[in-house]
């Protein structure tokens, strides 16, 4: 190495000496030696696959640990990292490291790990949020797109204000612009002598910024660590062999269609907008696709360029316009590309079969043009996000489709592995294939594509040519392919504004502590069992009923919607003991048909009725009235319940709408692929594996974001050893309403 010593004086952060790591007994890396001092920002390169995101889980910590992973070697750490909050992680992928519900929230975990005071972290959140989404806090982030989740992901980190920095691929999902504002952004850090360790395949846009840099092999090996321009200068053989720097004379004509230019799909005055989302995804929307065509699609992050895609390739039906297809011979590439994976083992999903035996040539032949050799036994989830992005493209372009939709088809791709997907899609194209690609990599378009769509805010802004669309800077701005002058902010125009917060949760009864109102509801409920007549039981479910309509922030119209359903409850209970109840002595019956109806039957099945209108009003006025958030910590904090418990059951409520959509999106894979099981029984079975192989990668994944962000230790395990963002008092109106509630419900069975 060419570093000379007194260049590199400061304390080391993390000391790698012959360390070589394996998971699930394959070597990733291999003898490293290598030493991350204090005050040094490092870039790392390295070909797709070759162990750059292990190497930085090493350094942040995670590994070993919650990642399972056979280790050797001297690995030496800092004792400041030790602390919660000290290392700021962004992964590759921004869904895995969330584990709240809104932005806000999301911003402050790692504060709270760090016991930073509520009035502080309301301040820092906003700062973050102002320089990085400027969205409202309250925003559910399951409704950001990908994108935009990775703007939030790197928000998360910068508010730690964390002793060291690691970045995996924070641009991986960024349109240009904010591409330009996170490169600013890195900017900045480094003037303020940061230490960062960035792994980036747009290495060639840091290597002026980022003083050294760490050549990562193919095997897992360290080849070099110096500084940067010496390096590159001196290694660029070694990144041409490699595929690091694409020096190809590749002429920039389009590939044309040798069947000609048959229309393949076209939409006419589509519009798609999404449950609970103000604003549509697409808007009006005409346009037609061609064969022999490669339409490149660009545009702000949420702009709806995947929707899109989606409703070219008959994946998802529009509200409105209509959809012409000429094929239904269509493959799709989904944004995350586990969404097209089926099967279990490499080798099968590109065989789209379980194959029995020796691996076939033609399957040993695409893993080798794919650069996925010596995988095709490995399951495809435990590849890299570049490996399951080739395998992904590779599933997809098998066969003959005459339309091929791909969203972000290169995304993770080093050049040359980005060059073997583009040459097989201009080789369908050639072939008089349609190809649609959703990209942010204008380079990628300039070379590749043959017509070029921009949309912004749901709608088509531009239809023409790559050469046409450079001459239009008023349409790059519009569409985020250019900075737009506001010194690097991520401001974004198409994150949605919030919903409306639990409506209750701002009236008389809503401010009242949840996690008391909880303890007095359940207490109220469990006194509904002693009404045993009408004098006790009408007044009892009325005291809940009142609080509901007067006193919940509801409207009399939504309080009776609620109700509704449990009035056919009650007339069944009702109807239930008058007909069927054995009749007490000397009680009025009358005989109708083969039914005897009873006096004392009718009074209580009345008092049975009531029973449970009263206690799930009771319910109704809780539920109506608190934050799921809000109650899940201020059950923590004052009921000593353990963040580990109660945060992980946060972190398990954003996965539900997540698996309905993955259960969604199972099933369109599948149809793609031709797998879709054709009856609902089978359906079921054939998904719940998957799903449940899912969740357990994906709360893996989850688990280890939330001890990146400092989830480790007292923070987690003691509930005094944490604040909180936006708690809820417990204050002395709680005490008076708990009282009054349980002195009415008590009253009420005095008679």
């Amino acid at each position: 190495m060419s570093v000379l010593a007194e260049d590199r004086l400061s304390a080391p952060v993390v000391s790698l000496t012959n360390v070589e790591v394996a998971l699930g007994g394959r070597p990733v890396l291999r003898k490293v030696n290598w030493t991350w001092r204090w005050g040094e920002s490092v870039l790392v390169i390295g070909p797709s696959g070759s162990g750059k995101s292990t190497l930085a889980m090493l350094a942040a910590g995670l590994l070993p640990g919650i990642v399972e992973a056979e280790l050797s070697g001297l690995v030496e750490r800092d004792a400041r990292l030790s602390r919660p909050g000290a290392v700021g992680y962004v992964f590759q992928d921004p869904d895995s490291q969330f584990c709240q519900l809104r932005i806000g929230e999301e911003i402050a975990f790692g504060l709270e790990n760090q016991s930073i005071p509520g009035e502080r972290m309301e301040r820092v959140v906003g700062e973050v949020l102002e320089r990085t989404l400027a969205a409202d806090p309250n925003l559910e982030h399951a409704r950001l797109s990908g994108g935009n989740k990775q703007k939030l992901a790197l928000a998360c980190a910068l508010a730690m204000n964390p002793e060291i920095l690691i970045l995996d691929e924070p641009t991986a999902n960024l349109d240009p612009a904010s591409t330009a504002a996170v490169f600013q952004q890195i900017g900045e850090l480094l003037d303020q002598g940061r230490t960062l360790l960035v792994i980036e395949h747009k290495f060639q846009l840091l290597a002026d910024r980022i003083p050294w840099v760490l050549l990562v092999d193919t095997d897992g090996t360290v080849r070099r660590f110096g500084p940067t321009q010496m390096v590159l200068q001196e290694e660029q053989d070694w990144l041409i062999a490699s595929g690091l720097v694409d020096l190809s004379d590749r002429p920039q004509s389009k590939a044309v269609g040798a069947v000609g230019y048959d229309k393949l799909s076209r939409l006419e005055g589509v519009s798609v907008r999404y449950p609970r989302q103000q604003q549509a995804a697409l808007s009006d929307v005409s346009l037609m696709v061609r064969g022999g065509e490669m339409v490149a699609l660009v545009g702000p992050n949420g702009a709806g360029k995947s929707t899109l895609l989606k409703v070219l390739g008959g994946l998802m039906r529009p509200q409105s316009g209509t959809v012409t297809r000429a094929s239904d011979q269509v493959g799709f590439g989904f944004q995350n590309p586990e969404h097209q994976f089926i099967f279990e083992r490499v080798g099968d999903e590109l065989a789209n079969r379980r194959i029995e035996g020796p691996i076939p040539q033609d399957v040993r032949d695409r893993l080798q043009y794919f650069h996925l050799e010596g995988r095709a036994g490995q399951s495809p989830y435990a590849l890299s996000q570049g490996q399951k992005r080739r395998l992904s493209v590779a599933v997809m372009t098998s066969g003959s489709p005459d339309l091929l939709c791909l969203d972000e088809p290169t995304f993770g791709q080093d050049a040359r592995t980005r060059r073997a997907l583009m040459d097989v899609l201009q080789a369908h194209q050639a072939r008089g294939a349609a190809v649609v690609i959703s990209t942010h990599d204008l380079e990628l378009v300039s070379r590749y594509a043959t017509r070029v769509v921009a949309l912004a805010g749901g709608r088509i802004i531009f239809d023409g040519t790559p050469e046409a669309l450079r001459k239009r800077t008023d349409v790059m701005r519009a569409a985020r392919l250019m900075a737009d002058g506001e010194n690097g902010s991520l401001k974004s125009t198409d994150v949605m504004p919030s919903p409306n917060a639990v409506r209750g949760t701002r009236s008389l009864v809503g401010r009242v502590n949840p996690a008391w109102k909880l303890l007095a509801v359940f207490l109220a409920v469990g006194l509904t069992a002693f009404a045993h007549h009408l004098g006790q039981a009408i007044p009892l479910a009325a005291i809940p009923i009142i609080l509901l309509v007067f006193f919940s922030g509801l409207t009399l119209k939504q309080s009776l919607g609620r109700l509704a359903p449990f009035v056919l409850f009650f007339t069944l209970y009702v109807w239930t003991l008058t007909a069927y109840a054995r009749p007490v002595p000397h009680t009025p019956t009358v005989h109708i048909l083969w039914y005897t109806l009873s006096w004392s039957g009718f009074l209580d099945g009345i008092v049975l009725g009531f029973r449970m209108l009263a206690a799930v009003a009771f319910g109704l006025v809780f539920v109506s009235t608190v934050d799921i958030v809000e109650l899940i910590k201020s059950a923590t904090r004052q009921f000593r319940i353990p963040p580990r418990f109660s945060y992980g059951t946060l972190a398990g409520l954003h996965f539900f709408p997540v698996f309905q959509e993955e259960w969604s999106k199972l099933r369109l894979a599948r149809r793609v692929r031709g797998r879709d099981a054709e009856r609902s029984l089978a359906r079921v079975v054939t998904y719940a594996l998957p799903i449940l192989a899912d969740a357990v990668r994906l709360s893996e994944r989850v688990a280890i974001a939330m001890e990146a962000r400092g989830f480790v230790g007292q923070a987690a395990t003691s509930p005094r050893h944490r604040s909180y963002y936006r708690p809820a008092p417990s204050r002395w109106q709680d005490g008076v309403f708990n009282l009054i509630l349980l002195a009415a419900a008590a009253l009420a069975l005095w008679h």
